[in-house]
């Protein structure tokens, strides 16, 4: 789970997808006025907190706009001096977005998830123009006619252009209109056990009809 992550250093999403946000953040910032970055199952905040301070010392927390999201208020406090971060309490299947986020990401976050490939439509289509949504990602997780079928979900990502690593369980897109996944979610195993990474995950359900 990702509940103490943070950015970047030990114990961070750079380790867990060598990717630092504060620096793809920055980078976005030289070609625009304002970036918003959306962590989704963000635990304890602590990346966004990270990323927080490292814009507040650059003073550019006027230009930065950073949300967390979790299914649990488990939230580490937001110093006073921090007002680019805010927090938001509920699950990513009923969670609405108001507006369209930059960067939008979800480590180890998924494994827990039910409607697995319906929360990556909403997330993948609650990006901006050329954002980046990174998440990691079990394509065995997902069930298809009571079968895993990780042919049927690569063939889905690769219609919607989502692009999968399977050696490192990691997929992103900046495809901002994903089209929903044909099969009819029926229910997910929160007793599927262990894992890729050691901990006890949800498998989802699917009907696909005219299989």
């Amino acid at each position: 789970m990702n509940r103490e992550r943070k950015a970047s250093g030990i114990n961070s999403y750079e380790q867990e997808i060598d990717f630092r946000p504060e620096d793809w953040l920055l980078q976005r910032l030289q070609t625009q006025e304002n970036v918003r970055w959306l962590d989704v199952c963000c635990g304890k905040g602590n990346a966004l907190l990270q990323v927080a301070h490292h814009f507040s010392e650059q003073n550019l927390q006027h230009k930065v706009q950073l949300t967390g999201l979790d299914l649990v208020n488990f939230y580490n406090p937001i110093p006073p001096n921090i007002t680019c971060l805010h927090f938001e309490t509920d699950s990513i299947i009923k969670w609405q977005s108001s507006q369209a986020y930059d960067l939008i990401t979800c480590i180890h976050g998924l494994h827990y998830v039910g409607d697995k490939l319906k929360a990556i439509t909403q997330l993948a289509n609650s990006l901006d123009a050329d954002g980046l949504f990174i998440a990691n990602f079990d394509v065995a997780s997902v069930f298809i006619n009571e079968h895993s079928n990780t042919d049927q979900v690569k063939a889905w990502f690769k219609q919607q252009n989502i692009q999968y690593q399977s050696n490192k369980k990691l997929m992103q897109t900046s495809n901002n209109a994903v089209t929903s996944f044909a099969g009819k979610y029926v229910g997910a195993n929160d007793q599927a056990g262990k894992n890729y990474t050691g901990q006890e995950a949800v498998n989802a359900y699917y009907i696909l009809e005219n299989h």
